[in-house]
């Protein structure tokens, strides 16, 4: 998919017994990512923290952007919305996703009540970055290059190494007062903004082969179709129906690419009425027709 496009991240990240995932990542010639890193905006119900190892990473966040410097830890809340974006060409850096229910403890401890809960209720927010000025990145850094090297090599027992170094770095984080109000990051109008913005790519994502109207978005979205059309193209840039476009067109190709259903059927299968409009959509968006795509491959 392009830049325009946002989705729920689907990707199951460990398993049920081991929600925990450690990933790294190399960029530049000879690898996956030959030109730079990009994740294109998504969000998922993981807690996501991740280390620029070399190089750094324009990171949007609820749609505001920072740098996260060579060095530095970023740390991704669930659910927040959010695009990285290699600065340059060769860049390094170590991932871990976890589910956050995996700090949850079902008797109500003073860590469960006083952190767990509230960090869960989305109440408290993990901090934005820890850098090398901090008077604590060099414990937070060490733990988290523990937990890394658990989950990548994935030796007997290392999800229970992985968590407990977690679990530490969660402890320093609250014992140096480094979790915040979660209102302090994202005030009430923002948030709503984005709820309203997942609603309509969640809706589109769901129910993109089927007829879709403005109104309908706007009414999933709870507001008119005209404050619909201005707070989303302020968001991605493009209008909500072009968005459900454009993401039609992308389903399209990819059923041209891993099936042998018709033109026609690809058009009915993604929404499209009819086959000429779905052709001159396709066109538009990827500079040839279904066909000649289908025959480049």
């Amino acid at each position: 998919m392009n830049k325009d496009h946002s989705l729920e991240e689907d990707v199951r990240h460990g398993t049920q017994e081991r929600p925990l995932t450690a990933m790294h990542f190399t960029t530049g010639p000879g690898t996956i990512y030959p030109e730079h890193f990009y994740v294109e905006r998504h969000w998922h119900h993981n807690v996501e923290i991740l280390k620029a190892i070399k190089g750094s990473f324009l990171v949007e966040l609820n749609l505001e952007n920072f740098v996260l410097q060579e060095g530095e830890i970023g740390f991704i809340n669930s659910g927040e919305l959010h695009q990285i974006e290699g600065t340059g060409q060769d860049t390094v850096h170590d991932v871990l996703i976890f589910n956050p229910h995996i700090l949850e403890f079902t008797y109500q401890d003073e860590f469960q009540k006083e952190f767990a809960a509230p960090l869960l209720a989305h109440v408290s927010s993990l901090p934005r970055v820890i850098g090398p000025r901090d008077g604590i990145y060099r414990k937070i850094s060490e733990l988290f290059d523990q937990a890394a090297e658990c989950g990548l090599e994935e030796n007997e027992g290392w999800y229970f190494r992985a968590k407990l170094f977690l679990l530490e770095m969660m402890y320093e984080l609250d014992r140096n007062r480094r979790m915040v109000a979660a209102a302090s990051v994202l005030n009430a109008s923002e948030k709503e903004r984005i709820d309203r913005y997942k609603k309509i790519v969640s809706y589109v994502e769901k129910h993109y082969m089927e007829k879709i109207t403005l109104e309908q978005l706007a009414g999933e979205a709870q507001c008119n179709p005209q404050y619909l059309c201005h707070f989303f193209k302020e968001i991605a840039n493009i209008s909500p129906v072009q968005y459900l476009i454009g993401y039609r067109i992308e389903k399209a190709k990819e059923m041209l690419e891993d099936t042998t259903k018709t033109v026609l059927e690809v058009s009915l299968d993604c929404g499209f009425e009819n086959v000429s409009y779905f052709i001159r959509q396709f066109k538009r968006a990827a500079g040839i027709t279904p066909r000649e795509y289908r025959k480049q491959l």
